[in-house]
């Protein structure tokens, strides 16, 4: 879908692979975001992998919604507009700024963003040339032939070229789409990557604010991504150096995501943290602690008071109940297998205990097949069900305790819903999570815990706690109303609203002023 351009919106939202086809924490955020504010108008440049002609929209769009634009940078079934001919003296001086952009490591500061918007710009400007005519070019040949001296000799140049290939088409797809970025008085990124150099290089090309919040850390979860990719080789060395033990291509993709991340911090305005932790982190990817603030997801509390009254007597209706819930989208970050492993675990030691998995599996359905095959070798046919997406309210009314098992989270949603319904949690010590269920430093007074937390991949430990959770009814009602008591006194929706609120209108009075003028 393309929406037309009605009206100059006043933010622009600029995501990738989330919102409105993708459920989970961020395309839940954004949702909530366009609802917070109908008075505000919104658009939305989506960024994708690959066109998929099955993918249905999760989302009823809002009214406020102006404007939503898609473009897919790895589709290599779309044609990127150009036809085949000659390149000629003129992209001469695109090659001179690209071999300033190589001569030194990129810092991802403002002279590296300059120089990669004019690179970026002769791409646009020269719509009549493919990208197989700029590939096959003897000049793109020899800056090629330049980079991989400088930083890849050891390895295979055929994999090089390819390597390189496959990390520059995609920024000509999104060269030859930004004419599609919708005008708007504010630009939003929900992540750096791919979104963030796009809303970083529209808010550099049209003088408008850029703000980033960053749910979890990108630049983290794509180096966890690249060092366990099977598509990316490594050359046989016959002296290892322990103390470079990746690749010089892997290290050239992590590369490429640091560089990426560091333009989007340079460019933004206001750099937004959902939790300490992840400023922290954020810090030492680049960005600049004079202009961090943080604000964290909140909810509408007083929407799970019915859920927690149906919980309740649910389990006064079921004493003895032993069901563990895990709601979210069945993907490998969430770590699935490990939940399966510590599944059997509690199920060798109740009898009683059940597991119910709900959430989408089309993500990725090669790992999904891998989790039932493992439900399968465990043992667990009767114990564990997979029931694909799920109601929420009506999820949490039927379980006893929420499990999170993944090995990358930012500050998720469904802890936090969670304990609005009065469901305690046991989770890998990722994200927030642990300040989540055992407080946060500010938190005044102290309110306890609200659930236990396990190291990532200790099936060991997630089964411990959540048998002892299970087993003792008094910890899990101590650990139930803490939960209710932290989620309404640090995370309620209205104060999301009135921080936002207030980072909006702080750039489109200062827009204001400099129009009057």
């Amino acid at each position: 879908m393309a929406a037309k351009h009605t009206t100059l919106a006043d933010v622009c939202l600029v995501l990738e692979g989330t919102y409105p086809y993708v459920s989970g924490g961020v395309s839940t955020w954004v949702h909530q975001i366009m609802g917070m504010f109908p008075d505000l108008n919104f658009a939305i440049f989506y960024l994708g992998a690959q066109k998929d002609a099955s993918c249905q929209m999760k989302y009823e769009l809002p009214p406020n919604l102006v404007a939503l634009e898609e473009v897919y940078l790895f589709d290599l079934k779309v044609n990127d507009g150009g036809i085949l001919g000659g390149m000629g003296v003129r992209w001469q001086p695109f090659y001179e700024s690209v071999r300033k952009l190589g001569v030194r490591l990129p810092e991802g500061d403002a002279h590296d963003l300059e120089l990669l918007r004019s690179i970026l710009a002769h791409i646009t400007n020269n719509s009549r040339i493919s990208f197989d005519t700029f590939w096959r070019n003897e000049s793109t040949w020899g800056v090629v032939r330049e980079l991989y001296d400088r930083y890849a000799p050891d390895e295979s140049f055929i994999d090089f070229f390819w390597t390189l290939r496959f990390l520059v088409q995609p920024l000509w797809k999104l060269a030859r789409a930004m004419h599609r970025m919708p005008e708007a008085k504010i630009y939003h990124t929900a992540c750096t990557g791919y979104a963030g150099l796009a809303a970083a290089l529209a808010s550099a090309e049209r003088g408008k604010p850029l703000v980033l919040t960053e749910h979890g850390i990108y630049l983290r979860e794509r180096i966890a991504d690249i060092c366990r990719s099977p598509w990316i080789p490594d050359q046989l060395v016959r002296h290892p150096n322990l103390n470079e033990p990746l690749g010089s291509l892997r290290r050239l993709w992590i590369g490429f995501f640091d560089v990426v991340g560091r333009l989007c911090y340079t460019q933004s305005s206001d750099i937004v943290s959902l939790f300490g932790k992840n400023a922290l982190a954020q810090q030492h990817f680049g960005a600049d602690a004079g202009r961090m603030t943080i604000i964290p997801n909140g909810i509408r509390t007083e929407a799970f008071e019915p859920v927690m009254l149906r919980r309740v007597e649910r389990r006064i209706a079921q004493p003895g109940s032993q069901v563990v819930g895990f709601l979210g989208r069945v993907v490998s970050i969430k770590d699935v297998k490990t939940l399966l492993r510590a599944a059997a675990k509690v199920c060798a030691v109740l009898p009683a205990a059940k597991f119910i998995i709900g959430g989408p599996p089309d993500e990725e359905p090669e790992y999904v097949r891998e989790c039932l095959d493992l439900k399968a070798q465990l043992g667990l046919q009767d114990r564990v069900s997979f029931i694909g997406p799920v109601k929420r309210d009506a999820f949490l009314v039927e379980i006893d305790v929420m499990i999170l098992s993944s090995i990358s989270e930012g500050l998720p949603f469904v802890i936090i819903e969670s304990l609005a319904a009065g469901v305690p949690v046991v989770s890998t010590d990722v994200g927030a999570c642990s300040e989540l269920l055992r407080g946060r430093p500010d938190e005044s007074p102290a309110l306890g815990e609200a659930g236990l937390i396990a190291e990532i991949g200790n099936s060991d430990e997630l089964a411990a706690h959540l048998v002892r959770v299970l087993t003792d009814a008094n910890l899990l009602e101590s650990l139930s109303q803490a939960g209710l008591q932290r989620v309404k006194q640090l995370y309620q929706e209205h104060t999301v609203q009135e921080s936002y609120r207030d980072l909006y209108q702080k750039h489109l009075d200062r827009l204001s002023v400099v129009v009057g003028h």
